[in-house]
């Protein structure tokens, strides 16, 4: 009996064939090293082999169960949850989520050279978690502010210019 493909296993398997075809153009990148000791094809390396593991787990899981187990917070009849889970079980896909997130990107893209990356990093991983409906957003607010400033700084520690919002570089 043939099994029909699921839109998960569709998913894994483009995911590995990104994740294929941008190993086979890696090898159009000159192996010059760089300036930080390692070749131009270290970071586009690490790429693809992330995508082909999580390419190739996402298949495996839906291969072997039925999909990850959920567990409702508190043991509460949580109906928002559930009316969700069984959306996603249909296949209907959150518009709200993906319009969300597509905005902050965006967002993100248009306001780096204003605001510079610190809160424009901090826009986009914020509205992120809005997008995944996390219960503490101003906890998600301070976190992601860190986060943003923290990769500013670790980028500039790294010889790395990045927009800044004042003189000096500390925002």
């Amino acid at each position: 009996m043939i099994k029909r493909v699921t839109g998960e296993q569709l998913l894994a398997i483009g995911i590995i064939l990104i994740g294929l075809v941008m190993a086979w153009q890696i090898g159009d990148i000159p192996e010059e090293a760089g300036y930080a000791g390692i070749g131009p094809r270290f970071f586009p390396s690490l790429v693809v082999a992330g995508l082909i593991v999580a390419g190739g787990a996402l298949l495996m899981q839906r291969r072997h169960r039925n999909g990850p187990d959920t567990i409702l917070s508190d043991g509460e009849d949580d109906t928002e949850q559930l009316e969700a889970e069984e959306a996603a079980a249909r296949g209907e896909a959150n518009w709200n989520m993906f319009i969300i997130a597509s905005g902050s990107l965006l967002a993100h893209m248009a306001l780096i050279g204003i605001v510079g990356f610190t809160l424009a990093g901090t826009f986009l991983c914020f509205g992120i978690c809005r997008a995944l409906e996390t219960r503490r957003p101003a906890l998600d607010l301070v976190l992601s502010f860190l986060l943003a400033l923290g990769l500013f700084h670790l980028f500039k520690t790294l010889g790395l210019n990045l927009p800044a919002l004042l003189p000096g570089g500390v925002l």
